[in-house]
């Protein structure tokens, strides 16, 4: 099965754009919906729960992983194309297992505004700061580690096609 990694910064519409492909008839995974990333101490590798609160240093101990054979069992599945769709701070350790990795990508103001209009990760306070800062760099980092860029910045079904165009599938 091919395997493409759907990314981006927090709330530039990973899950929307995947419900839409899923839609479609394509195999999609959520790394958040569906469970498969997890959080883990970086200094025993414990798995941990993500607390209420969440400050600098909490984030600086812990690590939202995927695991490698969670992405290898996926990539062995089936024919056509499988999606997995989320974000996790082990890419360096799955990014080379995908066909294609895709960046999805907003420009700040329309980022802020859908992570202001949601109750999840990165929607208020500190968080929303720390994911902003952090979309800063995205699109520098991701394609200097190869990944193909996408506008998010239309509904979601138009961006599903662009996903696929860009993958020559559609």
């Amino acid at each position: 099965m091919r395997s493409v990694y759907l990314t981006g910064s927090s709330g530039v519409g990973k899950t929307a754009v995947g419900e839409e492909l899923r839609r479609r008839g394509f195999a999609v995974y959520d790394v958040d919906a569906d469970g498969l990333a997890r959080w883990f101490e970086n200094g025993t590798g414990a798995e941990v729960r993500m607390p209420a609160y969440r400050d600098d240093t909490w984030f600086a101990e812990n690590t939202y992983r995927l695991p490698v054979e969670t992405v290898r069992r996926i990539a062995g599945e089936g024919d056509g194309v499988a999606f997995i769709c989320g974000t996790v701070g082990n890419d360096n350790e799955i990014w080379d297992l995908f066909g294609t990795v895709i960046s999805l990508s907003v420009d700040a103001a329309t980022l802020r505004q859908r992570l202001v209009g949601r109750s999840a990760f990165g929607s208020t306070g500190p968080e929303l700061e720390r994911v902003l800062a952090w979309h800063a760099q995205v699109d520098a980092d991701n394609t200097r580690y190869g990944a193909l860029l996408v506008n998010a910045n239309a509904p979601i079904p138009e961006v599903a096609d662009r996903v696929l165009d860009t993958l020559g599938i559609r």
